[in-house]
């Protein structure tokens, strides 16, 4: 699948993702994301046989789901998985930094056999909301404008829409906010080094980072977002989760526009006060 502008760096995300193995691999987002998929592969009364986990760390997610025989593959513009094979198929955090994300969901959805399922786990809007604001007041107040210190990330009011697009049925969004805390801004950023979760705009800023700019947004970071105790801060990660079904003909089906027995309005005078 050609793409014909890139957001992402895909050479630097290789290289970043390399440098968190070597820095000591930061992964409690995914294994929070783990459970959050066993809770929901928990409530859906089905066995699934022929499953595909496609991620940075597909392997973390074999495991820590327990399906030792899961086609594992990497993250990659391209996933080349072949069509209709699956029953089964997770993307385990990485469509955030997708450059086709209704693209990379339609390649999904073609892997999947009819009536198939696919869970999307992948970070949103929100994530580091924090470390974005006390950023731009620092550059706003130091350097007279901002540059993308965090990626662009999905909102979860577009999230179902993705999966529409993609052909999905049955398609459900859902978020949820995992709040982190850390003695300082220094302390998060180097932990987003070890996830190998910094920027890797194609557009991102090149140049150092000024000190001044550097101990303002520390400084910013600390007034606005201290926790209670005071001492530590906050770090907030969105977690977001799309659902889908591969169309199939025994699937539930909406009603067609038009084919109420009976007109809305009768059914609200029911309820009338």
């Amino acid at each position: 699948m050609s793409i014909n502008r890139k957001i992402f760096d895909t050479n630097a995300l290789k290289i970043k993702q390399m440098r968190a193995q070597k820095l000591g691999y930061v992964d409690f987002i995914h294994r929070f994301a783990i459970n959050f998929s066993s809770e929901i592969l928990s409530d859906i009364k089905r066995t699934f046989s022929d499953s595909v986990i496609i991620g940075n760390n597909p392997s973390l997610w074999a495991t820590g789901l327990g399906f030792k025989d899961a086609v594992l593959i990497d993250e990659s513009d391209n996933l080349n998985i072949g069509k209709k094979k699956f029953d089964l198929a997770i993307h385990a955090l990485s469509l955030h930094r997708c450059n086709d994300p209704v693209g990379q969901l339609i390649q999904v959805r073609q892997a999947l056999k009819p009536d198939g399922l696919m869970l999307a786990f992948f970070l949103g809007g929100e994530t580091l909301r924090e470390l974005r604001k006390s950023f731009e007041a620092a550059e706003i107040n130091k350097e007279n404008g901002i540059s993308p210190r965090v990626f662009p990330m999905i909102e979860i009011k577009n999230a179902g829409n993705l999966l529409v697009r993609a052909g999905f049925s049955l398609s459900v969004a859902d978020k949820t906010d995992l709040n982190v805390s850390y003695k300082s801004p220094v302390d998060l950023i180097y932990d987003l080094r070890r996830m190998g979760e910094t920027s890797i705009l194609v557009d991102r800023r090149r140049s150092f980072l000024r000190r001044s700019t550097f101990n303002e947004f520390v400084e910013n970071y600390f007034s606005s977002y201290r926790i209670l105790n005071g001492k530590e801060i906050r770090a907030t990660f969105q977690l977001l989760c799309i659902t889908g079904w591969a169309p199939a003909n025994n699937q539930q089906q909406p009603l067609k526009p038009g084919s109420a027995k009976q007109h809305f309005s009768k059914v609200l005078k029911t309820y009338k006060l």
